[in-house]
């Protein structure tokens, strides 16, 4: 499948990669070829992601005194993921209520306590959030406490099953035509299944659309 970031894995594995390149990846460097023209590889050449990630390794590698994986992890988030996508949705939801979600967990001394405690005190027995669990027992419910992980997930593929559907059709097989970015043939099927990488694909368009094209923002979702 276009989509199974375990070939992934395996991928980087045999190629001498590290493995974890940060926890929002959607596509694989196969699946990108996959996905992407030859007129476009042949620009980019034999560049990756890992070119990014290899530098916020090199510099993790010289400055953490007491290496161990998940300071590795825990590193590169806050340097990519967390900016990037966690705090750009936090910050506008919780700005337009007035709510100050950044305290104390982004608390510059916090963050470098936590980062300073090893892997097993955080995670033992591999279980996850430990020490913030056993910090809020007796303030916060335990069914709360001890209750499976809830992202906040939006219904993409309830979206495709109806007009947006239609919609990211329409762009993607479009943007397609007039620039060489994508396979037509690739991303047809991914449509077809109403895979949610097709959002990602969608967004990826209409950033296009809107930054690069200049096409007016009473323009950009029109449905013909």
């Amino acid at each position: 499948m276009i989509n199974d970031l375990r070939m992934e894995y395996l991928r980087r594995g045999t190629a001498g990669e590290e493995l974890f390149w940060g926890g929002a990846i959607a596509f694989g460097e196969d699946s990108k070829r996959n996905i992407l023209t030859d007129e476009f590889l042949s620009r980019v050449g034999g560049l990756s992601s890992y070119e990014v990630v290899k530098k916020y390794k090199r510099n993790f590698d010289e400055r953490c005194p007491n290496p161990d994986y998940l300071k590795w992890m825990s590193y590169l988030d806050l340097h990519m993921r967390l900016p990037e996508l966690l705090l750009m949705r936090v910050d506008k939801m919780s700005m337009a209520t007035s709510v100050e979600a950044r305290v104390p967990f982004l608390d510059h001394e916090f963050v470098e306590l936590v980062m300073s405690i090893s892997q097993s005190q955080k995670i033992p027995g591999l279980r996850t959030k430990h020490l913030l669990k056993q910090a809020v027992q007796g303030l916060i419910p335990d069914n709360i406490i001890h209750r499976e992980k809830q992202g906040f997930r939006v219904p993409i593929s309830q979206w495709f099953s109806d007009t947006l559907g239609l919609i990211a059709k329409q762009k993607l097989h479009d943007f397609c035509q007039r620039t060489d970015y994508f396979r037509w043939s690739t991303v047809s099927k991914l449509v077809h299944k109403q895979d949610e990488l097709v959002w990602y694909l969608l967004n990826f368009v209409l950033w296009h659309e809107l930054w690069i094209e200049g096409v007016s923002s009473e323009e950009l979702i029109k449905f013909r």
